[in-house]
């Protein structure tokens, strides 16, 4: 990632310096820019959104451009923790190599993934097309599927300097790519880039560029700079303003302007968890972190590709790097999991995401579930909570991206209902049908069309689970369930068993149990279990089943000092005191 030039350097190289470029670039309008960007930082999102059928997310035929899914990846020396992945990110300067570095190409040879090749040069000087063709060569002998990212982030570079010769020679290594049958080719600018080089510039035309890439960072502080102007993170897209679903926009409005139809991948993309002060942004970071893996393949359903940069970037003083923060590695998984993600480049993937009033026919799975979920984005409103109600009455709240919650329909008679979102101060309303296990959004279910469609929410698994506290069986009104291999059981029961004080915030969707000396929290939804304020990472996050609040088992009742046991033969969890 390129260090990103300032509003003020533009301009200084604007007004005393345009001589040092080849190229005499036209001056913006500052105050219609500046109003533009603001729209797009301060414009809400507020979205209701399910599992739709697989087919129906756009589909260009690009070279190795899956029908439906997202390839997930990550630096390649850094994805020990993430893996299966679908794509690995790796790097070549200048012409030093013919070939990927010693360590990463055996795992390429062995791995079942898409390989995102990211051919970063510093000059177009010294552009050696002969030492390119060999590396292309090698590159092509591994047959495995690579995308060539060439000349990356000319935008905001040197590279850019001349946008003639940088598209000429742009043509020539994407016409020389294109000879190799295993390779294709990324055009990639920076996300926003220098103010005064717009995307169209440097765009070479659709027959030479398989795919549109994007350098996608979002940091909380514009160049490390704690005292950035509203301005400058308006037209940079940082701080408060700094989420992936805004630091796309420009982009997208650029292609879809220019009717450039292409899949869309972050080649490399990351959100700041450290600066150079050492600060940590713990609490800015992790639901950014869930916007960028989970919204923006809502809301932008051209992005084929994720790629994110697991690493340090020590010249920027930014870190970008997960794998040593237990919660951030807990996140990307849990995204990447999420059966929208293509984790091999053979995976086929559940469902891709749809605007509900667009997701046609659900079905509810074994259990009458159907997995619903909320992009909301509004401008300096980071923490909200998102209510679900039908025909006015709550049924579901969640506090964390992207606001899941399980909408049973064995508890909601057939016909049209009323189905809102809302948060504090604003509310969504949509039109739910029902019909024994079938539900759509805006239009009454298609029978033929839901037998072609995967049900909505695979997770839970019926099983017969029994659960003894101190010897005694409790009975229950919603069973125990399986989830993700985690046996969740109803919280109240347990805890009452246990002796424990039970209260519930229907405001924030919190539960909170008291014995002796200990107190836990835990929200639906969340990961995170709070024992006297302490955080536990939970392997499956508290969920709402036929509304009764559903939690795993052992994690909570060990936190209340309990012994947890798991009889395998006979499906029984034990649990002593």
């Amino acid at each position: 990632m390129k260090k990103l030039t300032t509003l003020i350097s533009i301009l200084v190289l604007s007004m005393f310096a345009t001589t040092a470029y080849a190229y005499n670039f036209p001056q913006p309008d500052w105050t219609a820019l500046l109003n533009e960007r603001r729209a797009m930082v301060t414009a809400t999102d507020f979205e209701l959104y399910v599992e739709g059928p697989l087919g129906s997310a756009p589909y260009y035929g690009a070279k190795f451009e899956p029908t439906s899914g997202v390839y997930i990846g990550m630096v390649a020396e850094n994805s020990a923790k993430a893996r299966p992945l679908g794509s690995y990110l790796t790097y070549l300067q200048n012409f030093s190599r013919d070939d990927l570095y010693n360590n990463i190409g055996p795992m390429v040879k062995r791995d079942d993934v898409v390989t995102m090749v990211g051919w970063t040069i510093d000059s177009l000087d010294y552009v050696d097309f002969d030492s390119m063709r060999k590396t292309l060569e090698n590159l092509n002998s591994y047959n495995k599927p690579m995308l060539i990212r060439f000349a990356n982030e000319m935008n905001c570079s040197a590279l850019g300097d001349d946008p003639d010769r940088y598209v000429s020679i742009f043509r020539q290594a994407a016409n020389l790519i294109h000879e190799f049958p295993n390779l294709g080719v990324v055009w990639s600018p920076n996300d926003i880039g220098a103010l005064d080089r717009p995307f169209q510039y440097y765009y070479p035309g659709d027959e030479y560029v398989d795919w549109v890439g994007v350098s996608c960072y979002t940091t909380k502080y514009f160049q490390n700079n704690p005292n950035t102007s509203d301005s400058d993170a308006t037209y940079f897209i940082t701080g408060n303003y700094g989420w992936s679903t805004n630091k796309l926009k420009p982009l997208m409005d650029f292609m879809a302007k220019y009717n450039i139809n292409k899949p869309v991948m972050i080649s490399e993309g990351g959100i700041a968890r450290t600066d150079k002060t050492g600060d940590n942004y713990v609490g800015w970071h992790e639901p950014r972190l869930r916007n960028m893996l989970w919204n923006v393949i809502m809301k932008y359903p051209q992005v084929k590709m994720i790629n994110y940069f697991n690493s340090i970037q020590a010249s920027e003083f930014q870190s970008f790097y997960i794998s040593d923060s237990a919660e951030s590695i807990s996140i990307f998984n849990e995204a990447a999991s999420n059966g929208a993600y293509l984790r091999s480049a053979s995976d086929t993937p559940k469902f891709v995401f749809k605007p509900a009033n667009d997701g046609g026919t659900l079905t509810a799975d074994s259990e009458g579930l159907v997995k619903l979920y909320t992009l909301a984005y509004f401008v300096n409103k980071p923490d909200i909570t998102v209510t679900y109600r039908i025909d006015g009455e709550w049924f579901h709240s969640s506090n964390q991206i992207p606001y899941t919650c399980y909408l049973s329909v064995n508890n909601i008679a057939d016909g049209a209902h009323k189905f809102s979102i809302s948060t504090d101060d604003t509310t969504k309303e949509y039109t739910l049908y029902k019909s024994g296990n079938l539900v759509s959004f805006g239009k009454e279910p298609d029978p033929s069309a839901a037998a072609q469609a995967p049900a909505a929410n695979p997770a839970p698994q019926a099983t017969e689970i029994s659960v003894l506290v101190n010897g005694t069986k409790l009975s229950f009104d919603q069973p125990p369930v399986s989830i993700n291999d985690r046996t969740l059981v109803p919280l109240r029961a347990i805890f009452e068993a246990l002796h424990a004080e039970v209260e519930w915030n229907d405001a924030t969707s919190t539960v909170t149990a008291k014995r002796g000396g200990t107190t836990i929290k835990l929200a639906i939804g969340d990961k995170t279990l709070y024992k006297n304020n302490v955080p536990i990472t939970l392997d499956v996050p508290a969920q709402l089943v036929n509304d009764r609040t559903m939690v795993p088992a052992r994690a909570v009742t060990e936190a209340l000092g309990a012994t947890v046991d798991w009889d395998d033969a006979t499906q029984t969890v034990i649990i002593t005191e």
